[in-house]
Parts: C-alpha cells; sequence; structure tokens
C-alpha cells in the first residue's frame, strides 16, 4: 500500500544569508511543525511501511541538495569573492560537481569568470541541510602578465580539489590538494608533475554554465577523466584513440596581420613584426579541447605551428623548422585527447598549438 505523508509547514521569517555565506538573498525559512501518513483512498491516518519511509526520506535528501545548489546557480553574483583574489570579473559564471568530501552528497564549484583569472568558490551543503560557500577560492587563469598558469582539479578519490600552478615554459607543475574544514579550504603537500600530464588522483573538470541546470539535476558529477584513463580510473591503452584532421597550407603572418582585424594591440608588449607559422584550415572548424580547467568548443580558422617573437630583450623562437614549409599544403593528426586551447595572452591568441610529436603529411 502507498501512502501519503501530509506536513504541515510554518512560515517563521526570512533571513539574508546562507549558511556559511555572505551573501545567498533573502529566502523563507520554513519549519515542519507535523508529519502524518495519510492513506489516499481513504484518508485515514497510518503507519508507513519502514523500506517506503526510508526510500521517500533518500529521495527528498537528494532533492534538498539539488535545491541548494540551483539557488546558487541562480543567484551567483549573491556570493562575495574573497578580497585577496585578483581578477577583473566579466559577468559570466560555470559550475561543476565534484566530490571532495567523501560524504557522498557532491560539492558544487561556481567559477566566477574574469578576464585573465577566475576564482573558484567551493560550496557543499551543511549540517543544517544548507548550501554554504567556502570563505577561501581556488584560482584558474593567467595571473599577472600571462606567463603563469593556474588551473583546478578534481580529486579521483574524493579527498578535495586541487589547486595546480606552473608557467608557460616550464616543464613541470605543481599540484597541491585543498581540503575543506567549515567554510575554510586548507591546503596540503605539494607534487610536481610533468605539465604535459596528471598525477594519479587527478580528474579534469567539464564547466557548465550556470544558465543550464540540467546537469545538476541530473546529480551527476562533471569530471572528465585524464588522457589515458577511462572514466573508473582503469588503462584505456586498449581502446583505439580518436584523432583529429587539419588540413590546409603552411604560412607565415605577422602579429600585425593577426591582431589588426580584431582591432587588437599586440596583448605582451612583443613586437607587432614578429612572425607566426599557422596551418591555415582549407576552411573554419569546430574543435572541441581543454581550457583552464574544463574544456570549450570553438570555430578555428587556423592552428598555430611555431613563432618567431621580437621582444625588447632579443627574439624568441619555437619550432621555427616550420619556416622551411611555407607554402606547403599539409595534413596534420592530432589525438582528441591532446588538445586544449590557452587560458592565457599568448600568441597567437587563443590559438590551437600542433606539437612536434603530432603526425603531419605533406600532400604537395
Amino acid at each position: 500500500m502507498m501512502l501519503r505523508r501530509v506536513v504541515a509547514l510554518g512560515v517563521v521569517g526570512s533571513v539574508g544569508l546562507v549558511s556559511g555565506c555572505a551573501g545567498g538573498g533573502e529566502r523563507e525559512t520554513v519549519v515542519v511543525t507535523s508529519t502524518q501518513w495519510v492513506d489516499p483512498d481513504s484518508g485515514a491516518v497510518a503507519e508507513p511501511d519502514a523500506g517506503e519511509t526510508k526510500a521517500e526520506g533518500e529521495a527528498e535528501n537528494a532533492a534538498d541538495w539539488r535545491t541548494e545548489y540551483e539557488w546558487v546557480l541562480s543567484h551567483p553574483g549573491d556570493y562575495p569573492v574573497n578580497a585577496a583574489a585578483q581578477y577583473t570579473p566579466d559577468g559570466t559564471y560555470e559550475y561543476a560537481l565534484v566530490e571532495a568530501t567523501g560524504g557522498g552528497t557532491p560539492e558544487l564549484l561556481l567559477a566566477v569568470g574574469g578576464s585573465d583569472t577566475t576564482p573558484v568558490i567551493v560550496f557543499t551543503i551543511g549540517d543544517d541541510g544548507k548550501a554554504r560557500a567556502s570563505t577561501d577560492v581556488l584560482m584558474m587563469g593567467a595571473p599577472g602578465n600571462g606567463g603563469g598558469r593556474l588551473a583546478v582539479r578534481a580529486s579521483a578519490s574524493g579527498r578535495g580539489v586541487y589547486q595546480i600552478s606552473g608557467s608557460s615554459l616550464g616543464k613541470e607543475s605543481v599540484s597541491e590538494l585543498f581540503t575543506l574544514h567549515g567554510t575554510s579550504l586548507s591546503g596540503g603537500a605539494k607534487e610536481t608533475f610533468p605539465s604535459e600530464g596528471h598525477l594519479p588522483d587527478h580528474q579534469l573538470i567539464d564547466w557548465i554554465p550556470v544558465s543550464n541546470p540540467q546537469p545538476l539535476r541530473d546529480g551527476n558529477l562533471t569530471v572528465l577523466p585524464p588522457s589515458g584513463e577511462s572514466a573508473s580510473g582503469g588503462d584505456s591503452q586498449t581502446a583505439p584513440s580518436i584523432q583529429i584532421e587539419f588540413v590546409g597550407n603552411v604560412v607565415r603572418k605577422t602579429g600585425e596581420e593577426l591582431m589588426a582585424p580584431r582591432g587588437l594591440d599586440m596583448p605582451n608588449g612583443q613586437d607587432p613584426q614578429s612572425e607566426y607559422f599557422l596551418l591555415w584550415l582549407d576552411q573554419p572548424m569546430s574543435v572541441t579541447g581543454f581550457v583552464g580547467g574544463g574544456t570549450d568548443t570553438k570555430e578555428i580558422q587556423y592552428v598555430a605551428l611555431g613563432s618567431r617573437e621580437l621582444w625588447p630583450r632579443g627574439p624568441e623562437e619555437k619550432n621555427i623548422e616550420w619556416e622551411g614549409r611555407v607554402g606547403e599544403r599539409i595534413r596534420i593528426l592530432k589525438d582528441k585527447d591532446d588538445i586544449g586551447f590557452p587560458s592565457d595572452t599568448s600568441m597567437p591568441l587563443g590559438a590551437l598549438w600542433i606539437s612536434p610529436e603530432d603526425t603531419f603529411e605533406v600532400l604537395n
């Protein structure tokens, strides 16, 4: 027999804060004053089956955390960013669901969009059932002059959230696991790893615009396995890799030729006559790649091959061997899992880079 629960509610006032947050807007506080189980056919009060009570209770708990987090997504500007964070807000917000405390209920990460760096607030559900924001933040992007790199990774074991730091020219990055204690984030031991790789406990984060609450309603973690691992953490070497094909002509473009049509100056002070060697595609194509701590899909006209940048301190060259192939028609294959876009202001601005290890073929 299915029973219907009748709950008497009382509104006892309104509060200006979500527990543990310096923001959150006004919401009425509702207090349960009585609970009865009623047979929907006869209307008689009855005692529920124990299994039925447990199942409904679990469903309500699941709905509660979704409701709390959905409130955050609807009011992201109500949660102030720690004043110590150096960033220029651009008015955009993204979110992710990760397991960071091992408690079973996921944590919500709110990325407050910035032009160079993006702070990330960590939300959890407190003992009172309310969403509470961390007073500390993690950071993504390229601070200062664009030489640094900051990213956020989830923990496959649910032990916390990783802050990743490195530099555009460095071969190693530093990983630090931050754990949540109340509303504070506490850092732990640091570990270095190759910048092109990941540590075993790292999970990439799939960032979702706050305008799309469906992943939250589905209740699934928005994480991606690192390249070379399956979603369960096992080795996926037996699975064939998916390769993306880029076909076009190798061209030489100056920084001025690339930036002037966009109405922009050179971003970091290099000479506008700096040279960039590009594979100019036969036609624009849509490509999905990793950027910051998540993924993005962009329509691209070219991919970057090499450069000769002119700086006050002298020239800097990268993969300059492509200069000898200007005018050639090339086909390049790149593993889908190795595609990534820069999150800093390096030139060519926002371009996908082809590495010397990628397979290519001369077509003419």
